[in-house]
């Protein structure tokens, strides 16, 4: 077999669109040739950023997930190879791309690298039989200017509401559009009216806004913003995490405004998380430009970068973004890069809507890893257990993080 066929084939597998014949040839050829697998996944493939090499044991792992793949249940079974240090795959968790994770996840659902020694005691999470901690999912309240609150994820589809010059209305599941309405004759229509969209934890939406701006929303975020757009600028107002494609408009520019933060933009894709109990506040800027304020301190950022603001801090530092971890959470993923289990949790707590709480010092606990937000959190805390020094107890909505 060729090396373009054999990536052909690697790719199919990636994107789990391999037909049975294909999948029968792959691993037929793995078989025989189970070293060729190293040597053609590299960065290109998988569109890594800067990944540092796996080890023999996380290298083998690889072929140990394919083994492990339903798919190939009943087909004979991939040797593990002797693998020479220079054909270790470049892979890491937290920079594997949404297409290329069915190689890695497949069997296991996440796996993380630990930065510590790993002990050989095998921890369990002891859950609650009883406990209902389940995944997010599309939910959220809209707040009227009127004052009145409509629970979306239990309305209906279609017309919610006119406010302003807007009629508001609900479309399919997880998504909110303002149509503006030029001939509009109600009460209030001139009136510069705010709405407010709020994600509970546990929930996500998206919202088109009047100008044509998307908004997706994370969990515990909210977005306040008028019903039409007058004047000579867009001004809305952010709390939590939210990433914004805004409309086009060079007349009339566009602000996020959030803890003291301001970023103005004309028309971009770029990402914010402002959660009040995070130390830092960052803009991770994906297409076009943005520039940030915040007292006094100003920068600008090109596509590529990230800002970081401290809550209590002015200071703005910039440097290159890891835009596939700053997307991870509209892209349906937990992604960590040698985050600390504290961080972890606070993401963790806001997708199942949970509380947390230590007994334990875990200040040397890092991971990273990817993880898929749709899978149980019993599957989440099992992985973060099988790697180090962390255990879990879960009892009723509470999780207790141990050592």
């Amino acid at each position: 077999m060729n090396n373009k066929r054999l990536r052909s084939l690697l790719e199919q597998y990636f994107n789990d669109a391999i037909s049975d014949t294909d999948r029968t040839e792959l691993l037929s050829y793995l078989n025989d040739n189970p070293g060729e697998v190293f040597s053609s996944v590299d960065e290109e493939m998988l569109n890594l950023e800067g990944a540092p090499e796996f080890d023999n044991v996380r290298a083998q792992k690889v072929l140990a997930d394919i083994k492990a793949d339903s798919r190939f249940k009943d087909e004979a079974i991939v040797p593990l190879p002797v693998i020479r240090k220079s054909n270790i795959i470049k892979l890491y968790a937290g920079w594997v791309k949404v297409a290329a994770a069915v190689l890695i996840f497949a069997s296991v659902g996440f796996y993380f690298v630990h930065r510590q020694k790993m002990g050989t005691a095998k921890n369990q999470v002891a859950a609650n039989v009883s406990a209902k901690i389940v995944p997010g999912s599309n939910k959220a309240i809209l707040t009227l200017a009127t004052g009145k609150s409509i629970v979306l994820d239990s309305a209906a589809n279609g017309a919610l509401a006119n406010s302003g010059k807007s009629q508001v209305n609900k479309v399919g599941d997880g998504k909110l559009v303002y149509d503006v309405l030029p001939n509009a004759t109600h009460a209030g229509v001139n009136a510069v009216l705010y709405n407010t969209l709020t994600i509970p934890p546990g929930g996500q939406y998206q919202v088109v806004l009047p100008d044509g701006t998307q908004v997706w929303l994370n969990s515990s975020s909210s977005l306040s913003y008028p019903t039409e757009f007058a004047g000579n600028s867009r001004t809305v107002k952010l709390t939590g995490e939210a990433y914004f494609e805004v409309a086009k408009n060079k007349d009339k520019p566009f602000y996020v405004e959030m803890n003291n933060v301001q970023v103005k933009v004309l028309g971009t894709h770029f990402n914010i998380s402002a959660y009040a109990d995070d130390n830092d506040l960052t803009t991770t800027l994906l297409e076009g430009s943005v520039q940030i304020s915040k007292n006094g301190s100003l920068a600008l950022l090109k596509p590529g970068q990230q800002a970081v603001i401290g809550n209590s801090a002015n200071a703005i530092t910039v440097s290159k973004a890891h835009i596939n971890e700053a997307m991870a959470w509209k892209n349906g993923y937990f992604m960590f890069n040698d985050d600390n289990i504290v961080d972890i949790m606070k993401k963790v707590s806001r997708w199942y809507d949970a509380d947390v709480e230590y007994k334990g010092n875990f200040a040397d606990q890092r991971f990273g890893g990817m993880f898929t937000r749709s899978k149980s959190i019993n599957d989440l805390l099992k992985n973060l257990e099988q790697i180090g020094n962390v255990h879990f107890k879960i009892t009723g909505r509470r999780i207790t993080v141990m050592q």
